[in-house]
């Protein structure tokens, strides 16, 4: 009965490593995903959603001629969550946190679009480059609070973790 119980450890053993070697080694041969050393600057979906910088997802623009207010998005489905003070948003004349899908979005509301494109466009880069400390399990370390951001019309969304977190968003909302 001894050896029966080694033999199983030593199995499920060898099952756990083989399936950890197989699901770790996928790698990727497309241009632009980061394996081949070339920027990734693609298309997101056909609304004209373009990133641009040197990370797929990182910052797009979209519907320059769109007029949004927060309305629209919470009708969308967008939970607000919260509204933030304007002392460090220059030109902004709303600013509200909230969530869809289970992500966090916020959303800046500026009088244009131009005026998104250069106030808040300059603001949302501080933002995903901001880091905060996290007291999580043993020790601290430091986490991005969002992954990405899109100007679209007179807003600019912080996205959680990527520019499809808040396109998702976009599309629910009629053009």
């Amino acid at each position: 009965m001894l050896i029966n119980a080694k033999s199983i450890f030593a199995s499920l053993l060898v099952l756990t490593v083989a399936s950890f070697v197989i699901g770790c080694g996928s790698a990727s041969d497309e241009p632009g995903d980061g394996g081949d050393g070339e920027p990734a600057v693609a298309a997101v979906d056909e609304n004209a959603v373009v990133t641009i910088g040197d990370r797929a997802e990182l910052r797009a623009s979209t519907r320059p001629g769109s007029v949004f207010t927060i309305d629209d998005f919470i009708e969308a489905g967008w939970k607000k969550n919260k509204e933030w003070p304007l002392d460090t948003l220059p030109e902004a004349t709303g600013a509200y946190f909230g969530f869809y899908n289970r992500k966090d979005i916020e959303i800046r509301v500026y009088p244009s679009h131009d005026v998104a494109m250069a106030a808040g466009r300059e603001s949302a880069e501080m933002a995903i480059e901001t880091e905060k400390l996290s007291g999580r399990g043993a020790g601290f370390s430091s986490v991005t609070l969002y992954g990405a951001y899109v100007v679209a019309g007179n807003t600019v969304m912080l996205c959680e973790i990527s520019v499809t977190d808040c396109t998702d968003l976009l599309d629910q909302i009629a053009q």
